[in-house]
């Protein structure tokens, strides 16, 4: 049985969801957020954010994943958000997952099955994602982290 992590970050937090099993039959196991402690300084902040995502997927023997990184066309480029993106990168580089990739929306549209235009529906919670019960009562970019949790499944 796989452990797969959706990781999409912003500027103050880092959202993330937890999933084992296959894409055929899958269980949610936590869908959480890290929030960056505004007290310190933005190295510190990177380090805390690497050391605590890092306890999450060594606690839960994560063998997969997914980043969902900024789109390469965005209007407004958040270099906080780069900054963490790209720790979240070394670290699942030099953590024990085996299979990872960072996606935008084409890529993990692709992976989980859909055309690229049903990802925003999904992610706005117009449309609810393999049936799962409690979709309308996660935020957008939870929503995200199930999606980028599933596709790495399919590793």
């Amino acid at each position: 049985m796989k452990v797969s992590i959706g990781i999409r970050a912003n500027p103050n937090q880092i959202n993330y969801c937890v999933l084992s099993g296959t894409i055929d039959e899958f269980e949610i196991k936590i869908i959480d957020k890290i929030v960056n402690p505004k007290s310190l300084d933005v190295p510190e902040q990177l380090k805390f954010l690497r050391s605590t995502l890092g306890d999450i997927i060594n606690e839960n023997k994560v063998s997969n994943a997914c980043i969902r990184i900024t789109e390469s066309n965005a209007q407004t480029v958040n270099v906080r958000r780069i900054y963490i993106e790209g720790v979240i990168q070394e670290l699942i580089a030099s953590s024990t997952i085996e299979r990872y990739y960072v996606g935008q929306i084409s890529s993990i549209s692709a992976k989980i099955g859909i055309a690229r235009e049903e990802f925003k529906p999904f992610a706005a919670g117009e449309a609810i994602f393999l049936g799962i019960d409690t979709w309308n009562e996660l935020s957008s970019e939870e929503r995200e982290c199930v999606m980028a949790a599933f596709s790495a499944l399919n590793l």
